[in-house]
């Protein structure tokens, strides 16, 4: 695999298909692109002077009892109900916001696979309602599934490791305070080891979900069969995989550190901007109202021009990674593909025949 090729040419794809951008947006946006961290440990300190202690277990049942009976006797049927009523609301809210941005998320994928996969073939370059209808397809449907198929068994791995991992320092505990602390130095090194096993797992499945998906996209494969060639297609290539996993490993850390400067730099302006904009409105309140309610409406302000100013230039450089990364591994799998030989799908009914891969709304 010539490694230098694929990723100018990815470079190159990037700059002069502007099209795929909008899709690597919305992987960005929905795939995990995100920009927690940055407010880790803020307020975490603001009363370091003061000791705080948490309570006995017997003051802390008897503190939970207490506020209990207040809130079940200051709340009227009629308000609990309508409690319950928001909660569902909210319930149901985040649950239609998660298919959203599910469906937002494997549709973008399948898009840009299909997008790149065609440039390359024709150098046709399609226009963003065309990269919709090449995403609209089952193939994102079957992402999803390989997705489910692959992780819900890995994340029942990662509980019982955990869950093992625990066992000593229970055990110690039940048996007596004379082993809890050997239990305690048990559990410390089985957590490392767990910790190393799951990096090894991490790493297993960023060498070969990539190849999957483009194997279900690309030839249109059931999810078993996708599953299976092209875990079929890493094994036969496993260093030209790796060796490509890794210098993307090294690509996405080096842009990790680039964006710490630019974060700054954006963090800075919007509290500028938003101060800019929020205190002529916070001045403007206390003509009418007074306290903290005259400045609510100008703190309000600021922060969403703040949080504006910060995140679209963040996501939308996010989406141009996103999109960089999906055309890397589009271009490897092409090279790779030619030397593995495809595997008749038939294997699962109903999720390897290839009818099944035809525009859902044809």
């Amino acid at each position: 695999m010539d490694y230098s090729q694929i990723l100018k040419r990815a470079w190159n794809i990037l700059w002069n298909y502007r099209v795929l951008w909008i899709f690597g947006v919305i992987l960005a946006l929905t795939g995990g692109a995100n920009f927690s961290g940055t407010n880790n440990g803020i307020n975490y300190r603001q009363h370091s002077n003061r000791s705080f202690n948490f309570p006995g277990s017997q003051e802390f049942g008897r503190q939970l009892d207490r506020f209990g009976s207040l809130f079940s006797q200051g709340i009227t049927p009629e308000l609990r109900q309508t409690l319950i009523w928001v909660v569902i609301a909210i319930v149901v809210f985040f649950l239609l916001l998660a298919i959203i941005f599910a469906t937002g998320r494997y549709v973008s994928q399948v898009a840009l696979i299909q997008m790149v996969d065609r440039y390359e073939n024709s150098q046709e370059k399609v226009n963003w309602k065309e990269g919709f209808r090449l995403g609209w397809r089952r193939a994102a449907w079957r992402l999803f599934l390989i997705n489910l198929v692959i992780f819900v068994p890995v994340f029942l791995v990662i509980i019982i490791l955990f869950g093992c991992a625990a066992t000593p320092v229970i055990a110690s505990r039940m048996a007596g305070e004379q082993t809890l602390a050997l239990g305690i130095v048990a559990t410390v090194g089985l957590v490392f080891l767990v910790i190393f096993l799951l990096i090894i797992i991490g790493v297993a499945l960023g060498l070969i979900i990539e190849i999957i998906n483009r194997e279900c996209v690309l030839q249109e494969a059931g999810v078993i069969a996708s599953i299976r060639q092209g875990w079929r297609i890493v094994r036969r290539n496993f260093k030209d995989v790796f060796f490509l996993w890794l210098i993307l490993l090294g690509i996405r850390i080096g842009y990790f550190i680039l964006m710490i400067p630019v974060a700054l730099l954006l963090m800075g302006l919007g509290v500028l901007v938003g101060g800019g904009i929020g205190l002529p409105i916070g001045l403007l309140g206390r003509a009418v109202l007074t306290g903290a309610a005259a400045w609510t409406p100008g703190a309000i302000v600021g922060g969403l021009v703040f949080l504006l100013i910060l995140a679209v230039p963040l996501l939308f450089l996010g989406g141009l990674k996103e999109t960089y990364f999906s055309t890397s591994w589009t271009l490897a799998y092409r090279q790779l593909s030619i030397t593995a030989p495809l595997e008749t799908p038939g294997d699962l009914p109903g999720l390897n025949s290839h009818d099944e891969d035809r525009s859902i709304h044809s």
